[in-house]
């Protein structure tokens, strides 16, 4: 089975819709639960039975998927470098995809690399997200970025064994916009919604924003941060978007861990991540 959604996990699933920023005028209801206990855990349904062992579940999960999946969308005769690519994807989940990065890790070469790439995106394990690149003269990226889908996998494939050991370490970051990115995507993914208007921005001045999701010509800007309290100075790469002329900025947010919606900027809110 896919992994649940945020919404589902709190009982908020509702209608189904992708997820768009609009303004909050009402304080959201925060559930009384630790997101980074959600984040480690993982979406998985069986593992919403507090009962069943984390690591040992995702041992079965990754063994199952090797011995089944990847054996009837490839040929894999070494199941172990498999395995190690998949780590090195996971350690590398929320940054711009090097295939030649995660070639040189495995000892793989690059046409490998690809070819195990599309079989992760295939059984919905990961998602590659392509840069915003109109069709014009523009200096931007080509550069897509890596998401795992479930970011309990992650956690299991690089070891961090505990929600704390992973909100105290190095990765938190981008373990927490991997979550983020992934709940994105499976709010679009739910509700029939087209996953290619969802983009992240970057240009050769390194100008980024995390997220942009398209609604016709209409951009949404959207940043993700681990921190509580945002300034304005997040929200500063969402201008880059006026330059398209085509185009119109629509209202943005900056998904954090706030309690609740504050203003960062004119057209743009602070809101938790509950709000996805």
């Amino acid at each position: 089975m896919p992994a649940l959604s945020l919404r589902e996990l709190t009982g908020a699933a509702g209608s189904p819709h992708p997820y768009v920023p609009t303004p909050i005028k009402t304080p959201s209801k925060t559930p009384q639960t630790d997101i980074w206990k959600i984040i480690h855990r993982g979406s998985m349904p069986e593992l919403q039975d507090s009962s069943i062992d984390w690591d040992s579940f995702y041992s079965d999960y990754v063994a199952a998927y090797l011995e089944r999946d990847v054996r009837d969308l490839i040929n894999v005769k070494d199941e172990s470098k498999f395995y190690s690519f998949m780590v090195a994807c996971a350690a590398r989940s929320g940054q711009l995809l090097n295939a030649s990065d995660i070639g040189n890790t495995v000892d793989a070469d690059h046409k490998t690399v690809k070819a195990w790439l599309s079989v992760l995106q295939a059984s919905n394990v990961i998602r590659i997200i392509g840069p915003f690149w109109p069709n014009i003269g523009k200096s931007l990226t080509k550069t897509p970025k890596l998401y795992f889908m479930d970011t309990g996998l992650v956690c299991h494939l690089t070891r961090w064994m505990t929600p704390e050991q992973l909100r105290l370490g190095a990765v938190a970051g981008h373990v927490f916009e991997t979550f983020v990115v992934s709940e994105v995507l499976k709010s679009y993914m739910n509700s029939g919604a087209n996953m290619r208007d969802v983009w992240f921005y970057r240009d050769a001045k390194k100008r980024e924003i995390d997220l942009v999701l398209q609604e016709g010509h209409i951009l949404h800007p959207v940043e993700i941060k681990m921190a509580a309290m945002v300034g304005a100075d997040v929200v500063k790469s969402f201008g880059s978007l006026n330059s398209f002329s085509d185009y119109e900025v629509g209202f943005g947010h900056v998904i954090c861990q706030t309690a609740e919606p504050y203003y960062v900027a004119k057209d743009v809110q602070a809101v938790p991540v509950w709000t996805i």
